[in-house]
């Protein structure tokens, strides 16, 4: 039975890697704006197995994206890392609730956690000494929010078009 897990956390890894690959190959209005298809690899993983590994992957993906790209504990590998784990965990916490929940719900609200939580990350990272005080940072913050959103919705359609349940037993 574990070899079996292992091949289909190798699987799911492998997956969430190409599906972020695919991403780059998408025209975005900005260049860090993902529709975050990597995420339906949890998101099975959820369906299917269990929250252990839904994280796995996570980590894993994170990971092996930074060794190969060559970005391993730089900002954006931080920023990933803190912002994927926050969103991954309330999608785990929801998933609680899964017979009162779709999908798209599930996903949108990930996705909205993610993309504040990344904006914070971001903030703090790298801008705490300026001032975000402004017009044009709170359209930019609600916009970047709203697209997270959307980005959710896609996801999650995706997700409940594949029509995955979870074991029973």
């Amino acid at each position: 039975m574990e070899f079996k897990r292992k091949r289909y956390l190798t699987t799911f890894v492998l997956l969430a890697l190409y599906l972020s690959l695919i991403e780059t190959l998408i025209p975005k209005p900005f260049p860090w704006m993902k529709l975050g298809l990597a995420n339906i690899a949890s998101i099975i993983a959820l369906e299917k197995f269990d929250e252990k590994m839904a994280l796995e992957i996570l980590l894993l993906r994170i990971l092996i994206q930074g060794m190969m790209l060559g970005t391993m504990f730089s900002p954006s590998f931080i920023i990933s890392l803190i912002s994927g784990g926050a969103s991954t965990l309330l999608t785990i916490l929801l998933f609680r609730y899964r017979k009162n929940l779709s999908l798209i719900a599930i996903c949108i609200s990930g996705a909205f956690i993610h993309n504040l939580v990344q904006l914070v990350v971001v903030y703090f990272l790298l801008f705490r000494n300026i001032s975000i005080i402004s017009k044009s940072i709170f359209i930019f913050i609600w916009g970047f929010l709203f697209m997270g959103c959307i980005s959710g919705v896609i996801t999650g359609y995706i997700c409940e078009r594949l029509q995955f349940r979870r074991k029973r037993g």
